[in-house]
């Protein structure tokens, strides 16, 4: 699944801000990757077994990331599809109100 550094980096190139200070970046960073990390959690939730749930809001509460990706991985077989697509609708969708061309 995908990390921290890793969606830092995406988030980075696909808004075009790496020539911002990096308290500029951070500010953004910050805020941008809440709503992503709902948008994903929210992504997961709608293609997660109904079954499947209990669970998840066991592992999700024990902190535990790899036991969760390895659940979510079971669970949700094209769960790295998902993120992707998540991670790149929400970045099209800020660049689309903040009025920045999309490449």
């Amino acid at each position: 699944m995908i990390t921290k550094e890793e969606l830092r980096k995406i988030i980075l190139k696909d808004l075009e801000i790496g020539h911002l200070s990096f308290d500029a970046q951070d500010r953004i960073l910050e805020k941008f990757s809440e709503n992503i990390t709902k948008r994903i959690t929210l992504a997961v939730l709608e293609n997660l077994p109904e079954s499947a749930r209990s669970e998840f809001d066991i592992i999700s509460a024990s902190g535990n990331q790899e036991k969760l990706q390895e659940f979510l991985k079971l669970q949700i077989p094209n769960i790295e599809e998902l993120l992707q697509k998540t991670i790149k609708f929400t970045v099209n969708e800020f660049k689309e109100m903040a009025g920045i061309n999309k490449s």
